[in-house]
C-alpha cells in the first residue's frame, strides 16, 4: 500500500474508469489530487485478471465508440489496440442462422418476410430522424410497440435491444438509451480490446500520475468527513482522516451512500430513492480452442442472452486458445435463480459452440454483476434523470460514475460525469488549481 498523505486538495474515492478519468482531469488542471482505491489493484468493473494466458474482463466488455469515453481517451492520449466484431448469428428455435448486421443485410435476409422488410425500411427511416432526447420518457416496450407492430419483426429488433440496453424489462428502461446506441452504433463501430481493459485502466492511470496525481491502492475510505453542510477530507480504514477541500465519490451508488453518514443522510437517502440498478449474469469461459470458429457471435431471438467470441478479435488468448463471453440480461424487478441462469448460458453455449465442455481450461461465472449503477428509465427521465455531480445541500461533494449526468451509458457515462465533476470542482474551487498544465476540462 502506498503511503497515505495528511491532506490533499481534491480526494477521489474509487479507481475504476469514472475515478481514474477524474483524476486525469483534475490533475492536468494543475489540482493536487489523491485517489483512493479500496482494492490492491485500480480498474473496478473495469479491472482484468489474468489466469493461464488468458485475459478475463469482469464479465462481457466492449467499448462502444463515438462517445463521451472515446473522446476522453483520445484527448488523455490513452490508446490501445483492438478488434471489431464482423460476422453474427442469431439463435432461432434451436438453430444458427446469419444476423444481419446492417439496413442492408437485414433487407435481404429471410428472417423476415416481404412485409416486414417494408416495416423495417420505415422502422430505420424513423430510428435516424428520432432524437433521443425526445424519449427520454417513453419506455422502450411503449416505443417499440408503436413503432414495430408486426411480430416478426417485433422479435427481431427485440433480441436486438437486450444487449443494448443491458436489460430484459424492457417496459422499465427509457427508449432514449435504445436510440441514442443504435444510432451511433450505425456510425461508429465497437471494440474488443487487446489485452483486455486493464488496459484502458494503465493508460488512465498513467496519465493521472503523469500530470501529478497520487494513487493509493488497498486503501478503504470509510466515510467522508463533514463539517458545517460540507466535506472536509475522508477517513480511511485505520481511522486515519486526510483532509481536502473537496471530495469525488467515483463508487457505485450504495457504496457511495454508505460514505455519507452511513447511507442515512437525508440527501443520499432522496438520489437512492430514484435509482434501479441493472445486474446480469455473465459466464465466460477460456477453451483449448474454438469448437466453431465461424460462429463467433450469437444472439438469442428467444430470449435475453449473447455469446461472443472475444478472442476472435482481441488478443486476450493464448494462440490458438479461444475466450468467449456469454450474459444474460436480468430484469432488476425478478432477477430470477442464479443457478438457473447459469443453465440458460451453458445451453446457449451448447448451441453455439458444441463441444466446449471438451476443450474447458478455466471458467469465470458473475451470477449478478452490476452492469449499470442506474438503469436510465422512463418513469425517472432517461439519462437526465440521474443524479448530477453536484450532491443538493452538501458543498465540496461531489459524483461520478455510470450512474451519474445526464450523458451517456455504461462507460460513456463514467467518462462524461467524470468530466464535470472535476470541471464542477475547479468552477466551485478555482483555488484547487495551482497551475494550468497541458490539457482542459472545459
Amino acid at each position: 500500500m502506498e503511503p497515505k498523505p495528511a491532506q490533499t486538495e481534491v480526494a477521489v474515492v474509487g479507481g475504476g474508469i469514472a475515478g481514474l478519468t477524474a483524476a486525469c482531469f483534475l490533475a492536468r488542471e494543475g489540482a493536487g489530487v489523491t485517489l483512493f482505491e479500496k482494492a490492491p489493484t485500480v480498474g473496478g468493473r473495469a479491472a482484468t485478471k489474468e489466469s493461464g494466458g488468458f485475459l478475463f474482463n469482469r464479465g462481457i466488455h466492449a467499448l462502444y465508440t463515438g462517445g463521451a469515453a472515446s473522446r476522453a481517451f483520445e484527448e488523455l492520449g490513452v490508446s490501445y489496440g483492438h478488434g471489431t466484431p464482423k460476422e453474427t448469428f442469431v439463435l432461432d428455435g434451436g438453430l444458427l442462422r446469419p444476423f444481419p448486421t446492417s439496413p442492408a443485410r437485414f433487407l435481404r435476409t429471410d428472417l423476415l418476410g416481404a412485409g416486414d422488410k417494408m416495416a423495417l425500411v420505415r422502422f430505420f427511416a424513423g430510428l435516424g430522424r428520432a432524437r433521443p432526447k425526445d424519449l427520454a420518457g417513453t419506455s422502450l416496450r411503449e416505443w417499440l410497440d408503436a413503432k414495430v407492430r408486426r411480430p416478426r419483426l417485433r422479435r427481431l429488433i427485440n433480441s436486438l435491444a437486450y444487449p443494448l440496453v443491458y436489460t430484459s424489462a424492457l417496459d422499465l428502461v427509457s427508449a432514449e438509451v435504445f436510440v441514442d446506441k443504435f444510432q451511433r452504433a450505425l456510425k461508429h463501430p465497437v471494440h474488443y480490446v487487446d489485452g483486455g481493459w486493464r488496459v484502458l485502466v494503465d493508460g488512465l492511470r498513467e496519465v493521472a500520475e503523469g500530470a501529478g496525481a497520487r494513487v493509493v491502492n488497498d486503501a478503504r475510505v470509510e466515510a467522508v468527513e463533514f463539517g458545517n453542510g460540507r466535506a472536509r477530507g475522508v477517513r480511511l480504514r485505520d481511522e486515519s482522516v486526510v483532509r481536502a477541500s473537496a471530495v469525488v465519490l467515483a463508487t457505485g451508488p450504495r457504496d457511495a451512500s454508505k460514505l455519507v453518514g452511513g447511507g442515512e443522510h437525508p440527501a443520499f437517502r432522496r438520489l437512492m430513492d430514484r435509482l434501479t440498478p441493472a445486474r446480469v449474469a455473465c459466464l465466460d469461459v477460456a477453451l483449448s480452442r474454438l469448437p466453431s470458429p465461424g460462429v463467433p457471435v450469437v444472439q438469442d431471438l428467444d430470449g435475453p442472452r449473447f455469446m461472443t467470441a472475444q478472442s476472435l478479435y482481441s488478443r486476450v488468448a493464448p494462440g490458438g486458445a479461444a475466450l468467449v463471453y456469454t450474459f444474460k440480461q436480468l430484469d432488476p424487478r425478478t432477477p430470477g435463480d442464479p443457478r438457473e441462469d447459469e443453465r440458460d448460458l451453458e445451453a446457449l453455449l451448447d448451441a453455439a459452440q458444441p463441444g466446449w465442455r471438451d476443450v474447458l481450461v478455466d471458467r469465470q461465472y458473475l451470477p449478478r454483476i452490476e452492469a449499470v449503477g442506474a438503469l436510465p428509465t422512463a418513469e425517472s427521465g432517461g439519462f437526465g434523470g440521474r443524479p448530477g455531480p453536484r450532491v443538493p445541500g452538501l458543498e465540496d461533494l461531489y459524483l461520478a460514475g455510470d450512474w451519474v449526468g445526464p450523458e451517456g451509458f455504461l462507460v460513456d457515462a463514467s467518462a462524461a460525469s467524470a468530466r464535470s465533476a472535476a470541471r464542477s470542482v475547479l468552477e466551485d474551487d478555482p483555488s484547487v488549481r495551482r497551475e494550468v498544465t497541458a490539457g482542459s476540462v472545459r
